[in-house]
């Protein structure tokens, strides 16, 4: 496989991938055996401290415009279009007095 298309395929997987389990990995423990399965590849890091775990996730956002960068468009149009839409509810409720939502 070529680089071009490795970087495209992790930039679509970056863009689109699920975080429910790093999600349950907050909620419930997992033996070590079953961490094995659970699909952590949008997990950028984790933390685990005295007040309990953070988890930094990829930026979607970033991978979405490095997919249109190299030429895989197409398939992060959904994503752009679902973001603008939630900018500009948020702006909205904002301009309507709903200050709790900035």
């Amino acid at each position: 496989m070529d680089t071009r298309n490795e970087a495209l395929r992790v930039c679509r997987k970056l863009a689109r991938g699920r975080i429910n389990d790093a999600v349950r990995l907050l909620f419930e423990p997992q033996e070590p055996e079953c961490l094995k399965k659970l699909d952590l590849y949008c997990v950028a890091e984790v933390k685990r401290n005295d007040k309990g775990v953070e988890i930094k996730f990829a930026d979607r956002l970033k991978a979405a415009q490095m997919l249109a960068q190299l030429g895989g468009e197409d398939s992060v149009q959904p994503l752009f279009a679902a973001l603008n839409q939630s900018a500009q509810a948020v702006k909205e409720t904002a301009q309507y007095g709903g200050a709790d939502a900035v």
